[in-house]
């Protein structure tokens, strides 16, 4: 178990900025989540396209995914002027309200990183996320780890399409995949390979 208290007013604030930076994709309320890591005097949030930090008081380290909406509306209908939270495996506390989370408590120093992703990511972001030194362990606790073969086979698909669509002048699957590779090594700074 670990407790973690924070300022209920800059809960309020942060968590409104959150929002606001969510609010950019249509889906958000259905499909964002917010990690927060729970640190020796502090608390990380991170989601797509935000990494916010607030101080707090900490009982323990762990790290807990949770749905924005649920988290948004716990910090909303909090009166207190202490924001307190106790997390469980599997479920965070709020007062009497109790929310479900996907959790990782930590016994020793080794924490699963955050992974930071744009606001709207694309195929190409998750791709890079292999070659970026992620453990399965953290890809799989961000909810990224399907998403990495998902971006390569969108690639293909694309790769199959461009080619049909530029049989005409010859130019071949394997040769169209060199050269958007080539292309994609040099812009994106990543050694990708199929």
């Amino acid at each position: 178990m670990v407790i973690f208290e924070i300022d209920t007013k800059e809960a309020k604030k942060v968590f409104l900025e959150i929002k606001n930076l969510m609010r950019v994709s249509k889906t958000w309320k259905l499909t964002s989540s917010i990690e927060i890591t729970v640190l020796d005097g502090k608390i990380q949030l991170v989601g797509q396209g935000f990494v916010k930090e607030l101080d707090a008081l900490t009982t323990g380290t762990c790290k807990m995914v949770v749905r924005a909406l649920y988290w948004f509306d716990l910090v909303d209908m909090t009166q207190d002027k202490i924001f307190k939270v106790v997390v469980t495996d599997g479920e965070a506390m709020v007062r009497t309200v109790t929310v479900p989370v996907q959790t990782a408590f930590f016994e020793t120093d080794k924490i699963l990183r955050s992974i930071p992703l744009p606001a709207n990511p694309e195929s190409i972001d998750y791709w890079k996320l292999e070659y970026q030194g992620y453990t399965v362990d953290e890809l799989q606790f961000n909810n990224v780890a399907t998403k990495i073969p998902k971006a390569k086979k969108e690639f293909e698909a694309c790769i199959r399409k461009a080619a049909l669509i530029l049989h005409p002048f010859r130019i071949s699957n394997t040769e169209l995949r060199e050269i958007v590779l080539q292309k994609l090594r040099e812009r994106e700074k990543v050694d990708f390979e199929i």
